[in-house]
């Protein structure tokens, strides 16, 4: 007789399916899977950056947001709202007991973190994990480690070995019961690795933030970078040797077992460095230079990662080990790291990171505080770790003569926490499998001990730390109140090669005889992208000598100019890779390292098929500039028009034109032009604008007056130099004066802002168009002038 009973694995019950029929089938569609999952997604993301829309204006970024976003969608939602229902019905008299609102919760967390989305979501968050530290090692150059100097080895290693060495002190101070446990904890052992979580500096965490404040490319962030650098990488190697033995010791393995534990590692590191790396390198080297990397190139790299992960998984101490290795081995910026970082970052790092912590937000349970006493004491214990942290790192910072201040704030910015803390905590409390070490009560202090320390040091770090504090700032910073004998030093940051002749005939204009010397730092600014750090590049080094290898062709231009005008001009090539939102702090903090006088910056055109992005950016950077700059600043516009030619000593011709109301920006304007006037090609006309009243004679017409006539006494005998007044009565006739100007001048000399008598201010906020150029500069910009062949000098003097 047949046997008709069905197969086991037939006989057992069937898997839910993970996709919905839909609501008009009757289903309801969280009760499936893949739309729980999206929802969780949405839920996240949407209210991680309800959370940052208001807190960044108070300088928080946005690890704050994320971790406060899970914390609340946890199980410390329905308690909120169990409680405020409770609230509303004895406030309103609703009459009797209040329901028990109980239901609410358990429905609550029996739909957003049932098993089966919990166990999708947990996949979906830790190939997340994998690929945005992947990533983020991806935008790291371990090359910078060489250029860190002792400095930042011993801030590196004093905060974390003495942090460490005390938490394992502190520690004590707890008591363990029989069975190795400490009541309120858990496992004695949670504490160790709890003093080794706080001790690390997670170069990742510390990166993200510190771009967040804008301080990613300034002197002390550099530092930070490069110590938290070493931190991390020689803390995850004592991490994964320290794992190993502690396994082996509990596990009672012998020696040749132990090792055996390495196969792995041994490996992958052959794999690393004789398969990946040249590979890796090979893919760079078919690259065109300035090209775009092969689209089957970045998909078979990021294949290989997450094959790595699974091998990772079944043979290292974590998933995502391997894919920080992968990550180190290949080269930042372009052409691959870029590639990857643009094709592939956006979806791990803003859909599937945030789950994260939204399962760290599973496991806060505010109600499971039941010894509050326990709680507080492990709050100081952390709170004591940062501290120290801070403390340590200020020793050796203080010792190689950072100032006091400044080494506080570095010790706050090593106190960063995020996705690494968090990661190792949800460890601790066994979020995924296994037997937790750490109970529910002591995860959730860790996490609210993190949540404060990075609010508190972000705050601190944006409020107290000015990179271009003006008590860095030494003697006078203007053309003005220059020496006539002096050095001329001038920054000159240039984003492309247009604007770089006009530049060039600006320096010849400037650069008379040895007598008026000039000193350039041409800063090529490249925006930072597939990198993590933001860097500025010497091409000379103190002895002259030049890296030509690291130089580009904009570099090149001005190095031949100087060595036609040796000994009159002398340049100094700098590169700054940073985003565009903070290239202003590269600018200032050159300027005032250099102790330079006047900042040039190139106004950018906006022209058909322009790239928007670049002219928005651009102009960002000359507002930022405009505000922060240590000294003078010049804003150079060139129209389309505006001709250049190869300048060849003893033949150079220049025509200047120079409109000058009075005040500050204007006489400025006119020692530019003093200076101009002695160069024996540059012929100079000057056109002083006056009321047809007399001005009263306060400190200001009083300067403008001296300065004049200083002027018209050193150009008396200088046949190339014309001085003419005009008077205006009304707004009419000072316009038609600018529009009236020569289309035959080379240059345009005008203050950004004139004085009083300039009729101008009456119509500033209904004409201008740029406030960086202001109204005269504006003008000038404008289509009117598009024909013209002259470029325009906005001058704003440093006061």
């Amino acid at each position: 007789m047949a046997n008709n009973s069905l197969p086991s694995y037939e006989a057992c019950t069937r898997p839910a399916d993970p996709f919905s029929d839909g609501v008009f089938y009757n289903e309801r569609p969280l009760s499936h899977a893949l739309p729980l999952f999206l929802l969780q997604i949405v839920i996240m993301v949407f209210t991680s950056y309800a959370i940052y829309f208001f807190l960044r204006r108070y300088n928080q970024p946005r690890v704050v947001s994320d971790m406060i976003s899970g914390a609340l969608l946890g199980p410390t939602l329905p308690y909120v709202v169990t409680r405020v229902l409770t609230f509303f019905h004895y406030l309103f008299g609703l009459g009797g007991a209040a329901p028990d609102y109980e239901h609410i919760r358990q429905q609550y967390l029996g739909t957003v973190f049932r098993a089966e989305g919990l166990s999708l979501m947990r996949t979906a968050a830790s190939f997340g994990i994998q690929m945005h530290f992947f990533f983020v090692c991806v935008k790291m150059k371990p090359g910078h480690l060489k250029r860190c100097g002792k400095k930042a080895f011993a801030i590196a290693i004093s905060s974390v070995v003495v942090p460490y060495l005390l938490l394992n002190e502190l520690k004590k101070v707890f008591k363990i019961q029989d069975d190795y446990m400490i009541e309120g904890i858990g496992y004695y052992t949670c504490l160790d690795y709890i003093n080794m979580i706080t001790s690390i500096s997670s170069f990742p965490v510390v990166g993200s933030i510190l771009a967040e404040l804008r301080l990613l490319n300034t002197e002390l962030g550099r530092l930070t970078m490069s110590a938290s650098l070493i931190a991390d990488l020689g803390s995850s190697f004592y991490i994964v040797v320290y794992t190993i033995v502690t396994v082996s010791r509990n596990l009672s393995m012998g020696v040749l077992e132990a090792a055996s534990k390495m196969v792995g590692y041994v490996i992958l590191v052959a794999f690393l460095f004789f398969v990946f790396q040249p590979w890796i390198r090979w893919i760079v080297r078919r690259t065109p230079k300035g090209g775009r990397v092969w689209e089957g190139h970045v998909i078979m790299v990021i294949l290989a990662v997450i094959a790595m992960g699974a091998f990772s998984d079944s043979y290292l101490s974590s998933h995502w080990e391997a894919s920080v290795y992968l990550g180190l081995l290949v080269p930042d910026g372009p052409p691959l790291g870029t590639a990857l970082i643009e094709r592939g970052e956006f979806i791990p790092a803003e859909l599937l990171i945030p789950l994260t912590y939204l399962i760290a937000g599973r496991w806060i349970d505010f109600t499971t505080v039941t010894q509050p006493k326990m709680s507080v004491a492990l709050l100081l214990y952390m709170f004591a770790g940062y501290t120290v942290k801070t403390l340590s790192a200020m020793v050796p910072a203080i010792y190689f003569n950072m100032p006091i201040r400044n080494a506080a704030l570095m010790g706050l910015m090593l106190n960063f926490t995020g996705l690494v803390q968090i990661a190792n905590y949800m460890g601790l409390a066994d979020a995924y499998s296994g037997t937790p070490i750490m109970n529910q009560q002591a995860y959730a202090v860790l996490i609210v001990s993190g949540v404060c320390i990075t609010a508190i040091s972000s705050s601190l770090v944006a409020i107290f730390y000015d990179p271009l504090s003006s008590d860095h700032v030494m003697g006078c910073r203007t053309v003005q109140h220059l020496m006539p004998q002096a050095e001329l030093r001038l920054v000159a940051p240039v984003l492309n090669e247009e604007p770089v002749p006009h530049i060039l005939n600006l320096l010849e204009a400037s650069s008379a005889d040895e007598q008026t010397p000039i000193c350039v730092y041409v800063l090529h600014l490249v925006e930072l992208m597939g990198r993590a750090t933001s860097t500025i590049i010497a091409h000379k080094n103190r002895k002259g000598q030049l890296d030509a290898h690291q130089m580009d062709r904009l570099h090149n231009v001005f190095i031949n100019y100087e060595q036609t005008k040796k000994g009159i001009v002398a340049v100094q090539p700098f590169t700054a890779v940073s985003p565009y939102k903070s290239m202003q702090h590269d600018i200032c903090s050159l300027s005032v390292e250099k102790n330079v006088h006047f900042v040039v910056v190139p106004y950018p055109r906006k022209e058909l098929g322009a790239n928007a992005e670049l002219y928005q950016a651009t102009r960002s950077i000359i507002s930022n500039v405009l505000t922060q700059a240590p000294c003078s600043v010049g804003i150079l516009v060139h129209h389309a028009l505006a001709g250049f030619g190869q300048i060849v000593p003893g033949q150079f011709q220049y025509h200047v034109k120079i409109l000058f109301w009075g005040g500050a920006d204007d006489r400025e304007a006119l020692s530019c032009g003093a200076r101009m006037a002695l160069h024996a090609g540059v012929s100079v006309d000057v056109t002083r604008v006056l009321p047809p009243t007399e001005r009263n004679r306060d400190k200001d017409v009083i300067c403008d007056e001296e300065l004049l006539r200083e002027f018209q006494i050193n150009n008396a005998d200088n046949e190339r130099v014309a001085i003419e007044e005009v008077v205006v009565s009304n707004v009419e006739e000072t316009i038609g004066l600018i529009k009236s100007i020569d289309k035959a001048y080379d240059l345009v000399l005008v203050g950004r802002r004139q004085g009083s008598s300039s009729w101008l201010g009456e119509v500033m906020d209904e004409w201008i168009e740029s406030p960086e150029l202001g109204m005269v500069g504006d003008m000038l910009a404008s289509s009117e002038f598009t024909d013209s062949c002259f470029s325009v000098l906005v001058v704003q003097q440093y006061v």
